[in-house]
């Protein structure tokens, strides 16, 4: 099933990228332009591989239809990260660990609750409000492992909240580049 939406996504968005009449930039470009700060090239290599894996064929993309498939991509694992916070917490005996856990819950709701709006507003072509729902969706991996640390628990979403981070800061990046 979740292969399925996948390959259902790729099409769509690839068609967004195709049929979309803005500037074109290659991927390695744009994830140039949104990494040049991060002197490790971590992000950089991590949004090429990242885009590349969903549009492997293309060598110009559009700049929009691509703000719309990273902004996708951080909604699908922000999906999957709050799956596995309510798994976490209908299985935890810790309370630290919980009442972490329902932090991260609620900052997830709302990142997808940012994500759907930019959604909506990069398809309606408002750059403005996709970036301002952008930015406050920004915080809320970097939230969620605070509540860890500030209950002295060890956080299970080190690694998605990591992915989580860079999602977003891709997203965002290639937002403000429209």
């Amino acid at each position: 099933m979740m292969k399925r939406q996948a390959t259902a996504f790729a099409l769509a968005a690839l068609l967004l990228l195709l049929l979309s009449p803005v500037a074109h930039a290659s991927v390695e470009s744009i994830c140039k332009t949104i990494t040049k700060k991060d002197p490790t090239g971590i992000v950089y290599h991590f949004c090429v591989k990242t885009l590349k894996s969903i549009i492997p064929e293309i060598d110009a993309v559009n700049v929009r239809g691509l703000a719309f498939i990273a902004t996708k991509l951080s909604s699908i694992q922000a999906t999957h990260v709050t799956e596995k916070i309510k798994e976490l917490l209908k299985s935890s005996q810790d309370n630290a660990e919980k009442e972490s856990l329902s932090t991260c819950n609620k900052e997830y709701s709302n990142l997808i609750d940012n994500l759907d709006s930019a959604l909506s507003a990069i398809k309606e072509s408002r750059k403005d409000d996709a970036v301002k729902n952008l930015s406050s969706s920004a915080d809320a991996p970097r939230d969620c492992e605070k509540a860890f640390k500030d209950t002295g628990a060890m956080s299970p979403l080190e690694v998605e909240d990591g992915v989580q981070r860079f999602l977003s800061a891709i997203a965002l990046g290639i937002t403000k580049l429209i």
